[in-house]
């Protein structure tokens, strides 16, 4: 069976067959126990998702969710080391024809600095979403989709899944003032995430061009071009496209959130009403997700205060 073909139950199952490898080779119970853990941790992410378990993209969404939600790079590193072993094995009895996570390099013990896009970034993604004339109704709705995606996660700093998860319900995109709902967090608890006018104006014109597609009446929020609710996967890939358009390099889903809340500190909101909208309860979440340009923030604030005014 080649490895596009394994699927999670496939794996799930040769995870069986392995810890028996494992025990044959003297690994301590303790030790198959974590690895099995880690692996069932990986696959269930996978389910999540929507995502073929054995593909690099995959396990750079699996790492970076692992961080979002916390983790320090040892955990992150310690999942990775038990899906690769668990791959080379794979490998090793002709269950992949490559194994496709051998290149993979661990996270850094210290969480990686990731630097939130700049505005003339944004502009430049949103500037992507201009419909030329002639185009087809498909690209007039992506275009309208993916603005009104842009625009929200850029100021809402919602996480991919908590996007994914909205319904019709959940977007108040016509309350004053805006907002949405999450229900789904990582922490498990619900909240509302305000949204500019400007956001709204363009939900508004995505709610418009929803309505001529397909799937119009189904309750989740977000959807693709052909008959289909958007997944990970295709969140991913439009997002991406849009970044290649506008000449971002190393563009992630995941910076959307870390541009959010860059840009909600370096308007002048507080630490407690960020935490708050982002769904944090530890400080040093907001720290992680916002110290790559605090001396920036620093140096602007300072010129604002004008200490040497005596």
């Amino acid at each position: 069976m080649s490895d596009a073909e394994l699927t999670v139950p496939d794996l799930r199952e040769l995870a069986e067959s392995w810890a028996v490898s494992l025990r044959a080779s003297g690994k301590s119970r303790e030790t198959i126990r974590v690895y099995l853990r880690n692996v069932g941790q990986f696959l269930t992410f996978c389910e999540s998702v929507d995502l073929a378990p054995m593909s690099r993209r995959t396990m750079d969404a699996f790492l970076a969710d692992l961080l979002d939600r916390g983790r320090e790079g040892s955990t992150a590193r310690g999942r990775l080391t038990a899906v690769k072993q668990f791959t080379k094995w794979l490998a090793s009895v002709n269950e992949l024809d490559v194994d496709p996570f051998l290149g993979v390099a661990p996270p850094t013990m210290d969480t990686k600095l990731v630097h939130p896009l700049s505005d003339e970034q944004i502009r430049g993604l949103l500037a992507t979403c201009r419909t030329p004339k002639g185009a087809t109704r498909e690209r007039q709705f992506l275009d309208v989709r993916d603005e009104a995606l842009i625009r929200l996660m850029v100021e809402t700093g919602l996480r991919a899944g908590e996007v994914l998860a909205l319904t019709v319900d959940d977007v108040h995109w016509t309350a004053d003032p805006p907002f949405v709902e999450v229900h789904k967090s990582k922490a498990r608890r619900g909240r509302r995430a305000p949204f500019s006018a400007q956001a709204a104006v363009a939900i508004g014109a995505y709610v418009r061009a929803r309505r001529r597609q397909s799937l119009a009446s189904s309750p989740s929020f977000w959807l693709g071009a052909r008959r289909n609710v958007l997944a990970y996967a295709g969140l991913y890939d439009a997002l991406e496209r849009r970044a290649l358009a506008a000449g971002i390099e190393g563009f992630h889903p995941h910076r959307m959130r870390h541009t959010a809340a860059h840009r909600w500190l370096a308007a002048g909101g507080s630490e407690g009403g960020l935490m708050s909208v982002a769904g944090w309860s530890r400080p040093d979440m907001l720290m992680r997700y916002t110290r790559a340009r605090a001396e920036q923030r620093a140096a602007e604030e300072a010129a604002r205060l004008n200490l040497g005014e005596l």
